[in-house]
């Protein structure tokens, strides 16, 4: 059953109650949700993502919802958990959609369901992906979500999970958070993306949420093999241009970007080694979309047939 298929009031009601057991790809959420304005959200942003009929292990517990009565001084607030351990700083009410979106990367980084997980965006083409690790502010998001609207297939925007098993991204992909100016660029370059409304004076600026592309989640399950690190920067006015990434250049980004990675040892080590001896590792700064798009498809059809193996 997708969420979509549950009446408004049911879901409202379940969210509340006994909550939902929400498939995002790799992790499985136990979701209580309590606000009018965020199980709206929620509904709106997550319609097509599956949700567990029956009991099972969940990787992370997330509840978020006011605060009791008795404790909203100066207003109402929205408190998050991942369980039962307050997973964010409480937010005003009609900002509890960003407290869920934090909530849940928290909630399963914290769970240790998945032993690393790199901050990343990961998109997919052709069956190989490319892993955009970076840090806030650098044009991730934004890059991905056009890449998503253009014929790629989003993994995440935030973070990559690796099986070591057969040395595969696992999908989880949840909305694109865009800020600031971001917001705009994303509305004009695709008006038919669905978005959450703009959440104004959050830490971060203003941010929205861009619904994951139908065909993520319609693959949600179907795994790829990175064959691309790819380093973004948006600059304005800077033309589009990519160079080559030195393997301790690339080594040092993914380590920086993989919070695990102390407690992993060997085996963290052997991974990210892995993936700079595999990959192709370029540095990106753009500027326009499109450029950047025809650019980046050009480079993974030269990669397509490298065998990370």
């Amino acid at each position: 059953m997708l969420i979509e298929q549950i009446p408004a009031p049911q879901l409202a009601r379940r969210l509340r109650t006994e909550g939902v057991r929400l498939t995002t790809g790799a992790f499985t959420v136990h979701l209580h949700l309590s606000g009018r304005t965020v199980v709206q959200e929620f509904a709106r942003l997550y319609a097509r993502y599956p949700v567990e009929q029956q009991p099972g292990i969940d990787d992370a517990r997330i509840r978020v919802g006011p605060a009791p009565w008795y404790r909203r001084l100066g207003g109402a607030t929205a408190h998050t958990f991942a369980d039962e351990f307050p997973a964010v700083k409480p937010v005003p009410m009609d900002r509890a959609f960003t407290a869920l979106e934090t909530g849940l990367n928290w909630g399963v980084m914290r769970s240790g369901a998945a032993p690393i997980i790199m901050h990343s965006a990961v998109l997919e083409r052709h069956g190989r992906a490319m892993l955009m690790p970076a840090p806030s502010g650098s044009g991730k998001s934004t890059l991905a979500a056009a890449l998503a609207l253009r014929g790629w297939r989003l993994l995440s925007d935030e973070m990559a999970v690796f099986s070591f098993e057969d040395f595969e991204v696992i999908p989880n992909p949840r909305p694109v958070s865009l800020k600031n100016k971001a917001i705009e660029v994303i509305g004009a370059f695709a008006p038919d993306a669905i978005f959450s409304r703009t959440f104004v004076g959050t830490p971060k600026g203003d941010v929205a949420y861009m619904r994951a592309p139908d065909e993520a989640l319609a693959r949600l399950h179907q795994r790829a093999r990175p064959n691309l690190v790819l380093i973004p920067k948006y600059q304005a006015g800077a033309d589009t241009t990519l160079r080559r990434l030195g393997r301790s250049e690339a080594f040092n980004w993914l380590i920086e970007s993989t919070g695990s990675y102390p407690t992993m040892l060997d085996t963290g080590f052997g991974l990210l080694a892995r993936l700079v001896e595999s990959c192709g590792l370029y540095a990106l700064e753009y500027s326009n979309l499109d450029q950047a798009i025809a650019l980046l498809t050009r480079v993974s059809d030269e990669h397509e047939n490298s065998d990370p193996d």
